[in-house]
């Protein structure tokens, strides 16, 4: 980022900070989507392994969004 003047640094971490509030939130969304596929997977037919699959896999990523999130916000107010 050496050739970009202060005014566009700025403009470019600001747009980064609000892509990374989107995506943790969008990470809650999955994490709360994931639990609720897995809960209805639970609740019905034996034969919907399926959707326990999906909602682990939803759970599991909207957590990994989270924390990739707060990650990359902490490296963020390091510098």
């Amino acid at each position: 980022m050496s050739n970009f003047t202060e005014e566009q640094k700025a403009a470019r971490i600001s747009h980064f900070k609000r892509v990374i509030k989107y995506r943790s939130w969008f990470g809650w969304i999955f994490t709360f989507v994931g639990g609720s596929l897995f809960f209805v997977g639970f609740q019905t037919a034996q034969t919907s392994w399926l959707v326990v699959l999906n909602g682990i896999l939803f759970f599991g990523y909207g957590l990994f969004m989270v924390k990739q999130a707060k990650r990359a916000l902490a490296k963020l107010s390091e510098t």
